[in-house]
């Protein structure tokens, strides 16, 4: 027998390939076994805010009588389920000088819903447009309050010097311009607390978010190319009187634990408990877009809902009527549900679908003749009856936190983000434009200190007439940005004077930062400003993990106060 021999090269050269076949197998098992759960891999610091967004203009706002703010749109006093043509309404390419008619103002003699002077419901009836303000607090209003509340002595600035001077203030290590997209008069501070002024011009670049023309004349404020949102005034779509308006786009919230973080926030409400009971709802994949307005925070049975849907007629009315019984009838203004079941004392709201898609539960004063019965099949009919004039535009709502819309619901997409196996963001990058849009009437009284400065050395300070945030998602967090209108400019330069010196001495001092918590702070370092006049434009952003923390915060807040007796 002859021995067998082999060369040492040739078992190199088997195990070589061996390994190869081997590798090969395993990477296609790999991809066989599960293709629906790989994932890129996507690395994000959530402790890490992302960079903040430059301060925007805002474009001028003219005061105009709604008779005249109407004429020229598209007669809605026919059936109103013509779907908006592309070029109606503020769109994402208006300019940041877009027409003060942009949108629909709410008639001066609007019919409100209760006397002024109507008994409020108790304390724990607090409405749901509160929690939206909560949910505000949760991003930049809680470094706004913090502004307000531990600001600095006022001290002169720049913008002392005389009334309506375009001013930009950079509060943080960068730098603010006042200059437009022109150039011209540019001016920036570095350093903490740098002032700029400049006269440049308006920028003019394409953008969104010039909002509706409010009650009086107001200044264009200089500054970067204007984006939906940020000079948003949501308070101009309903009727006069309400004070507080909150939009949420969930369509942009799918998929990532905002949606569920973001109804966590709402399911304490009282509306909530009544429309969905105490279970949760899920209106995230329900619902496109809600509006909650209000002319009385603390009236439960005050409050407007504005629905966006994609629910057909018949899951709309089986989602509406799960847990409250209603009779659904044929109106002229569209589908009319009467609750007949659970409501509260004295609460006479009705459900109204004047367009397919849309739904609201308001007030019958603010429907005017749409109640009134019509024939037609209750899962077809839309508004034939004039609308009044906020109804008559609510649909361009929407178009204050720009038109992308965001993904159709995706169940399997949401059971992941609320099981935590999906990443923050969703697996792909959101659809652009804010997810949510608050507007706040705050009255613009001084804010009395006293003694409770927290060392901040300010006693008293003026706060804003109105205030509109914008929250934007991005993969690092949250972009914010928003417009403040005080009664007087000297209230304005005041009040942004006051914040530069809170920033300045609450980014010196630990104590301070420990004592308004981190998450506030870092919100406060990241602000800047720019003024003309009477009005503010300001921007900040917050990272993933101070915007988890101050939505905790929140929460935890709510459950007490609707768990007390």
């Amino acid at each position: 027998m002859q021995p067998l021999v082999i060369q040492s090269g040739s078992i190199r050269r088997a195990l070589a390939c061996s390994a190869l076949l081997h590798a090969v197998i395993a990477v296609l098992v790999s991809r066989s076994c599960d293709p629906m759960d790989r994932h890129e891999v996507d690395t994000v610091d959530i402790e890490l805010a992302p960079p903040p967004p430059p301060v925007e203009a805002l474009p001028a706002e003219v005061a105009k009588p709604p008779e005249q703010d109407l004429a020229g749109k598209p007669d809605e006093s026919g059936p109103a389920s013509t779907v908006p043509s592309p070029g109606e309404g503020p769109g994402l390419d208006a300019g940041v000088d877009a027409p003060a008619d942009a949108g629909v103002d709410a008639p001066t003699d609007a019919p409100t819903d209760a006397p002024t002077d109507a008994p409020p419901n108790p304390p724990d009836a607090l409405a749901d447009a509160e929690v939206m303000v909560a949910l505000g607090d949760a991003g930049v209003d809680g470094a706004l309050v913090a502004v307000v509340d531990d600001a600095g002595a006022p001290v002169a600035t720049a913008a002392d010097a005389g009334a309506g001077d375009p001013t930009q203030v950079a509060l943080g290590s960068g730098s603010g311009s006042g200059s437009g997209s022109n150039g011209g008069g540019a001016g920036s501070g570095s350093g903490v607390g740098g002032i700029g002024s400049g006269s440049g011009a308006l920028a003019t670049e394409a953008g969104s978010g010039s909002g509706v023309a409010g009650a009086t004349n107001e200044p264009a404020v200089d500054g970067a190319p204007t984006t939906a949102g940020t000079a948003a005034n949501l308070l101009g779509y309903f009727p006069a009187g309400h004070t507080v308006t909150a939009l949420i786009r969930f369509d942009r919230l799918r998929g990532t634990e905002w949606a569920g973080q973001t109804e966590r926030l709402l399911r304490p409400m009282p509306d909530y408990h009544v429309l969905f009971g105490r279970h949760d709802a899920k209106i995230y994949d329900k619902l496109d877009t809600l509006v909650i307005s209000t002319p009385r925070p603390r009236d439960a049975t005050a409050t407007t809902l504005v629905a966006h849907t994609h629910l057909t007629r018949s899951a709309l009315r089986d989602f509406l009527g799960a847990t409250t019984s209603v009779t659904w009838s044929s109106s002229k203004g569209g589908l009319l549900g009467k609750r007949t079941g659970k409501v509260f004392p004295g609460d006479k709201r009705l459900f109204l679908s004047p367009f397919k898609g849309w739904f609201l539960l308001a007030q019958p004063a603010d429907l005017g003749a749409l109640t009134a019965a019509a024939p037609g099949e209750v899962d077809a009919i839309e508004a034939s009856g004039k609308l009044p004039p906020w109804l008559a535009g609510i649909r361009k709502i929407e178009s204050e936190s720009g038109d992308p819309r965001g993904p159709e619901p995706d169940r399997s997409k949401s059971v992941r983000a609320e099981q935590g196996s999906a990443s923050p963001h969703g697996e792909g990058p959101p659809p652009g434009g804010p997810a949510l849009v608050l507007t706040v009437a705050l009255g613009g009284q001084r804010l009395e200190l006293g003694d409770n400065d927290f060392g901040l050395g300010v006693k008293s300070l003026p706060t804003p007439d109105r205030l509109s945030l914008a929250m934007e998602l991005v993969k690092q967090g949250w972009l914010v940005r928003g417009n403040m209108r005080f009664r007087s400019d000297a209230a304005a330069a005041e009040f942004i004077a006051a914040a530069l010196s809170a920033q300045q001495r609450i980014g010196d001092s630990r104590v301070l930062q420990a004592a308004i918590g981190k998450a506030a702070a870092r919100v406060i370092a990241n602000l800047s400003f720019a003024r003309t006049g009477p009005r503010v434009s300001y921007a900040t952003s917050i990272s993933i993990a101070d915007t988890r923390a101050l939505m905790s915060v929140a929460a935890q807040q709510l459950d007490a106060y609707y768990g007390s007796p």
